[in-house]
Parts: C-alpha cells; structure tokens; sequence
C-alpha cells in the first residue's frame, strides 16, 4: 500500500468531522442563495425608504416656504413631490394648488385642485362625501370664487355670476351644516351665495342701464316741440334762427332790422316790444337782456333822427 493515499499528519478527519463540514458548505451555499434572491426586495425597499424620507423633508421645506409666504417657493417644492408621495398621490397637487391660491393666481391653482379632486379617494355612492374630498372641494371652490371676484370689480358681471354658482357646486353637499367640510365650507358656500346675489343685482342693473341708450332724436324745450336750429323758444314756436330785414320780414341771420317788427330767433326788434322767445314764468338769460336793452336805445335813437328829418330808411343795426 502506498503511504501517499494516508492524510498528512495532523489533518486526519473523523467521519463526523467530514459530515459537519459539508453541512457547513451547504448552508454557507443556501445563504447565498437566498441574499442573491432578496437582494432585489432589499433594494426596493431601501429606495422607498429613502424616497420616504425625500418626500418628508421636502413636505417639510415646502411647508416652512409657505409659513413665511414665499408662495412660489412652496408651490415648486410641493411640485417635486408629485414623484416622491406615492401614498398619497393627490396631495403634492392639492398642497402646489393651495401655494398659488395664496400667491394670488386663481386660475392656476383651479388647475391643479381639479387634478387633485380627480386623485382624491371617494366616498361609494350614496354616502356622504369623505373629509379629504372636502377639503379639496373647499379650496377648488374659494379659488374659483376668486376667479369670480375678478370678474366683479372688472364689470363682468355676467361671469361673476357663472363663477359663484360653480363655486357652490363644487362644494356640494360638504357645505351644508353637518358636512365633512367644516366651518369653512359652510362660510364659503354662505359667502358665495351672498356674492352671486349681489352679482345678479348689479348685472340687471347693467342691462338696464344699456336698454336705456340715447334714441337719436332732436332735443326739446320745455313746451315739448323740436326746434329746427337745435333749441326752441319759450313760445313754443319753432325757431328759424333768422335776423330780420329791413322790409318787415323775418330774416335767417338772428337778429331784427330797424323796421319794428319781431324776431323769431329770441332777440328783440328795435321797436320794444317784446320778441316770441320769451315767457313771464321762465329766467332771461342776462345776455340777452343785454342786447334787449342795447336795441332798445338803438331804437330810441333811430326815433328821435326820425322825427327830426321826417322819416326813416328802416335799415337799422344789428347786435
């Protein structure tokens, strides 16, 4: 026999020395085996972990950003948390909506409360609406009525009105006392109400205001008939805006010749007597007093040169 099939010395293995060894090794192999096998569930739940705590932190900067009114900084952070929540989805959209309800854009924030309100888990039918639901409906809605708002102080009150009524209906029932909504659902939706009653008032106003535009026609005076020169004499007569001339017939330039007759256009003739414009009840305008009491020195003066030559040519002077 050789001696090189014996083992060297000191090396020398019991047979449950052998035994356990290769138990060993099959273990140490299973071991592996199941490390490589989880090694994907490990992974997987160490990113969640961690996009946890991401989404913790970030919640947490958006929230400090909206605390100090840094609006827009809020609304972008809660944006980056559209890829973390993954728990609860509708959240980054109803937080980012909130951030710009707050930094005054309306619309923009109607857009992404109408994302979440799409996310938000429901109540089955015919129960009342969950506490999550209202409270995204509460926002979606005081942003639209704010989009309502705008339309009231531009004139439009037509919108406004459209506005608070989709206000109210996006509350639903969360604002009827009692609702999942709260105390601010329910002064919103009475709020609301308040406004698009209001709105409704100043709309008809407005409709009335524009049926009642100008007809085109001639303006009057006091007795009611229209004037052919744009004004009418107390009279009631038509004006012809005439002068007279020295014949004794009315002429079209505005005044009276010295030929005593009077004139249709509101002057007096160089008689004295008094010309058609005027009535006892109505006020003279001081102007033409004025002219009534140049012509009647005018006339005066004419009368005398009359009788001291012994008649006259009726030319007379205008005023």
């Amino acid at each position: 026999m050789s001696v090189d099939i014996l083992p060297p010395p000191g090396e020398f293995q019991t047979t449950e020395e052998i035994r356990d060894k290769r138990f060993l090794d099959k273990l140490a192999k299973r071991r592996r085996a199941l490390l490589l096998w989880s090694l994907p569930v490990v992974v997987i739940a160490f990113l969640a972990a961690l996009k946890l705590l991401s989404a913790v932190a970030i919640n947490t900067a958006g929230q400090s950003a909206y605390d100090n009114q840094n609006h827009n900084t809020a609304a972008e952070r809660f944006a980056a948390l559209e890829f973390f929540n993954v728990i609860e989805p509708w959240k980054p959209y109803f937080n980012q909506g909130t951030a710009i309800y707050a930094g005054g854009d309306f619309f923009g924030a109607t857009q992404e409360f109408e994302v979440a309100l799409n996310m938000v888990p429901k109540a089955p039918e015919g129960e009342p609406r969950g506490a999550d639901e209202c409270t995204v409906r509460t926002n979606y809605s005081l942003a639209v009525e704010g989009l309502g708002d705008e339309a009231r102080i531009a004139g439009d009150f037509a919108q406004s009105t459209a506005r608070y009524t989709e206000a109210q209906d996006i509350l639903a029932d969360c604002g009827e006392s009692g609702g999942n909504g709260g105390e601010q659902a329910q002064e919103a939706e009475e709020r609301q109400q308040e406004s698009q009653e209001q709105s409704e008032e100043q709309q008809q106003q407005q409709q009335e205001q524009q049926g009642e535009e100008p007809s085109g026609e001639p303006s009057e005076t006091g007795t009611g008939e229209p004037s052919e020169s744009g004004s009418e004499s107390g009279s009631g007569e038509p004006s012809e805006s005439g002068s007279e001339s020295g014949s004794g017939e009315p002429s079209e330039s505005g005044s009276e010749s010295g030929s005593g007759e009077p004139s249709e256009s509101g002057s007096e003739s160089g008689s004295g007597e008094p010309s058609e414009s005027g009535s006892g009840g109505e006020s003279v305008d001081p102007r033409q007093e004025e002219l009534q009491s140049r012509n009647e020195e005018a006339q005066a003066s004419r009368d005398a040169e009359e009788q001291a030559s012994g008649g006259g040519d009726g030319s007379g002077q205008n005023w």
